[in-house]
C-alpha cells in the first residue's frame, strides 16, 4: 500500500510519508490526485447503482454489469491514495448502492473493508 501511494503522489520520486509506517501516509499527497480519485470512487459508486437497477435473475451472483462495476470498484478503491476511513466510506456508499441485487458482490465489498488497519493503526501485518 505504501508503494502504490508513492507512485500515485509523486511518480519516481521518494516519498516523505512512505517512510514512516503510518495510517494516513496520503495526507501529503497533492489536493489534485485525491480529488481524481474521490471523483473515480464517486463514479464507480454511481455505476454499481445504475448496474443494480438492471433485472437480475438470481440474486446470489447479480448480473454482468454489476459484476463488472463491484470489480472496478474494488480495483479503484485499493489503488486510490485516500485514507482508511474514507475507503471504508466509500465501501459503505458501494454496498448501500447494491442492496439485494448481489450478494455475492456485496460479500466482497465487506472482505475489502480495511477495519483492521484501522483499528490498530496500520501496525497489523503491514
Amino acid at each position: 500500500m505504501l508503494a502504490l501511494s508513492t507512485v500515485a503522489c509523486s511518480g519516481a520520486k521518494k516519498h516523505a510519508a512512505a517512510t514512516r509506517s503510518t495510517v494516513t501516509t496520503t495526507t501529503r499527497c497533492p489536493r489534485q490526485v485525491t480529488a481524481r480519485w474521490t471523483a473515480r470512487l464517486q463514479g464507480d459508486v454511481a455505476a454499481i447503482r445504475r448496474a443494480s437497477r438492471r433485472p437480475t435473475k438470481d440474486t446470489l451472483k447479480g448480473n454482468p454489469a454489476i459484476n463488472a462495476a463491484t470489480d472496478r470498484f474494488l480495483l479503484d478503491v485499493n489503488k486510490a491514495p485516500i485514507d482508511l476511513l474514507a475507503k471504508n466510506r466509500f465501501i459503505d456508499h458501494a454496498a448501500g448502492a447494491l442492496v439485494g441485487s448481489c450478494q455475492q458482490c456485496f460479500q466482497a465489498l465487506e472482505a475489502g473493508r480495511p477495519i483492521p488497519a484501522i483499528s490498530h493503526a496500520g501496525r497489523c501485518g503491514a
